[in-house]
């Protein structure tokens, strides 16, 4: 089930990054981009992810909630169709399943994920180093990004759909393999209080911890 959640958490930072982004304007987006998120400390929503599975040509659907808080880490919570989440503590990555017997923790590498898209999750900043904005869009009142990567991965473009208050409300991630992960957010918040508990693992006695 990792794997069909956008080829893992790789590709969920990614959706993390474009989660805080503000806005992309004009010749100077990206420095509105930095400008703007350099006042971001927090962010929470709920969101409704939809995937597109190329190799079985179907559609599979989800619910839950996101949080993300500076220095702390980020939390995937999948509340529908069953309970699972992607936890960033700042130094591992846990992924756990309700009707799994095991956690998953990773240990993150910095110098092996230098450079990529996990750099963002404490950097925005190097959004510019990594994606090119190609193309900018009015749909549906909402400013429509369209940004290419320059270095080959497994994402081929995104898209990013931001509101007249400056707030992203939807994610289109497509990759090599054809799949494609839309989220849409909802309840919005940030700078809000967000409890540091919440990036914090607390282990289940009852489930064994898988480390790789």
């Amino acid at each position: 089930m990792i794997k069909i959640m956008c080829n893992g958490w790789k590709v969920t930072l990614c959706a993390i990054m474009l989660m805080v982004v503000p806005a992309l304007c004009g010749a100077s987006g990206f420095d509105t981009l930095k400008k703007t998120y350099g006042g971001i400390n927090s962010l929470e929503a709920n969101f409704h992810q939809k995937i597109f599975i190329s190799s079985i040509k179907k559609v599979r659907e989800f619910d839950g909630e996101f949080f993300y808080k500076r220095g702390r880490g980020f939390l995937w919570r999948y509340t529908k169709p069953k309970i699972k989440y992607f936890l960033y503590d700042g130094q591992h990555m846990w992924q756990d399943e309700a009707d799994k017997s095991f956690v998953l923790k990773e240990k993150i590498n910095k110098e092996k994920t230098g450079g990529t898209f996990f750099d963002l999750v404490e950097d925005i900043t190097k959004l510019d180093d990594l994606f090119v904005l190609k193309q900018e869009s009015m749909s549906g009142g909402m400013e429509v990004f369209e940004l290419i990567p320059k270095k080959d991965g497994s994402i081929t473009s995104a898209k990013v759909w931001v509101d007249k208050e400056s707030l992203v409300r939807k994610i289109e991630i497509k990759e090599f393999t054809g799949n494609v992960n839309t989220i849409e957010f909802s309840a919005v918040k940030a700078n809000q209080p967000v409890s540091d508990g919440k990036f914090t693992f607390k282990p289940d006695k009852e489930k064994e911890i898988v480390e790789r």
